[in-house]
């Protein structure tokens, strides 16, 4: 039944439902539960949840995307079947090529595509997917400054090795373009961040200091009036010189790609959830911010299949543009520097989880018999998928049941931060308590975030 649903929504449903996507939002919502632990009822409800918020996709006239001709139906929504066609075939036939240049290079010994990627994967599907995302996504990374989904659900498919959500992310991907915030990625040789200095220290982000400059820049007050997309490119075209000024800032103050990714993580973490209104008041958790911290995420996997340093400082430089007009359409909040003290019960719990981080290193080998006939995925990638121990198993189990389905998914991003950047004083785990809205040593729950 779930291959059916999952093979419904890719042929049949509109992926873009006001903006972001649908289907697409419940193929990423089966892989996180599955990741975190969650039961084969788990997975069944969450399709139960998305099959009703599906759309019908208008018919369209279909035309025939090719290597040759694929850019020239960039940003356009009503061609994303025939990207999903071309992307499948692409990949089809690359991983044809891969299993055909495996077998002869293992009798002549010379140099193949599978043995240009071997480093990462060595099934002939994640070989070809990496090889796949890497050609189509990098022309693309300029023009998605302003469209974080894309982003996120190629994410998914490159870390679960899934074949659907690689092609519909890179479809995605395509006509969710926006030829007007190229401006910001040059294409240009040489590493995207400064060599000047050995890097951060402490956790200093250098991506709040400049958040707080824009917060009292009165050269971006004004209303936007138009739907949040359409508030996104009126912001990156009218205010061009000025956020390019900001972005060089950044550029000039992140030395490597792990730095970029520390500084938007703790940086996404503590806008979500310490942002006040211009009044003082307390804003609910916000699901575009909340989006550029999933893309961050994603951008973890993504990089592992760019070809070079540029590739990916260009990648995180587009998130770090999301964020920022994304910052400024939703007002420019009051941003705190640390989040606020937590009960007393949980930081004792923290005090006393020794070993926890240890833990949380490990890999935890699960088969992959709950995903069977739920999504063609590289079983290789699925065979050993870490999972949240110590102190995050029990709020995973929160996150899995909470009423928003995007808590699950900022909660297992928020635990892969601190497993890549350490604990940051408590800053990760604290942030997935407030988005499940409940304190795991606590009886009292005040209901999920969201």
């Amino acid at each position: 039944m779930a291959q059916s649903m999952i093979q419904a929504q890719y042929h049949i449903y509109h992926t873009d439902l006001s903006g972001y996507l649908a289907g697409g939002a419940m193929v990423q919502d089966a892989l996180t539960k599955y990741a975190l632990g969650g039961t084969t009822k788990d997975l069944y409800q969450t399709f139960k949840r998305f099959r009703q918020d599906k759309e019908r996709i208008p018919p369209t006239p279909t035309i025939t995307i090719t290597a040759r001709n694929w850019r020239d139906w960039l940003g356009h929504k009503s061609y994303y079947h025939d990207y999903l066609d071309f992307f499948d075939l692409e990949l089809r036939q690359l991983e044809a090529k891969v299993v055909k240049e495996s077998s002869s290079s293992e009798t002549s010994g010379s140099d193949s595509l599978s043995g240009a990627w071997s480093a990462t994967s060595s099934s002939p599907l994640a070989v070809a997917m990496a090889k796949m995302v890497s050609e189509y996504l990098t022309p693309l990374i300029p023009g998605l400054c302003a469209s974080t989904g894309a982003l996120i659900h190629l994410g998914y498919g490159v870390e679960f090795g899934s074949r659907l959500a690689t092609v519909e992310g890179l479809a995605y991907a395509c006509i969710s373009y926006q030829p007007a915030t190229t401006c910001f990625i040059p294409t240009s040789s040489g590493s995207i961040f400064s060599k000047s200095s050995a890097g951060s220290k402490g956790n200093k982000s250098p991506s709040m200091t400049i958040l707080n400059m824009i917060r009292n820049d009165k050269r971006l007050d004004g209303m936007f009036d138009a739907c949040f997309q359409a508030k996104l490119n009126v912001v990156m075209t009218s205010r061009e010189s000025l956020l390019k000024s900001y972005l060089n800032m950044w550029t000039n103050q992140v030395h490597s790609v792990s730095e970029a990714l520390l500084d938007l993580s703790q940086t996404t973490s503590l806008l979500l959830f310490t942002a006040k209104g211009r009044h003082g008041d307390e804003q609910q958790l916000d699901k575009y911010l909340a989006n550029v911290l999933l893309a961050t995420h994603a951008a973890r996997f993504l990089v592992k299949v760019l070809p070079s340093e540029q590739e990916k400082g260009q990648l995180l430089k587009a998130i770090w543009m999301s964020l920022v007009a994304t910052y400024v359409v939703q007002g420019r909040p009051k941003i705190s520097a640390s989040l606020p003290v937590m009960t007393d019960a949980c930081h004792q719990e923290s005090n006393v989880m020794t070993g926890v981080v240890a833990e949380e290193e490990e890999y935890h080998e699960r088969g992959t018999a709950k995903m069977a006939g739920m999504m063609t995925i590289d079983s290789e990638k699925c065979d050993l998928i870490r999972v949240p121990t110590g102190r995050w198993k029990a709020l995973t189990q929160e996150a899995i049941h909470a009423d928003h389905q995007i808590v699950s998914k900022i909660v297992r991003s928020l635990w892969w931060a601190e497993l890549e950047h350490g604990r940051r004083g408590d800053l990760f785990y604290e942030a997935a308590v407030k988005a499940v809205g409940e304190d795991p040593t606590s009886d009292e729950s005040t209901g999920p975030g969201f």
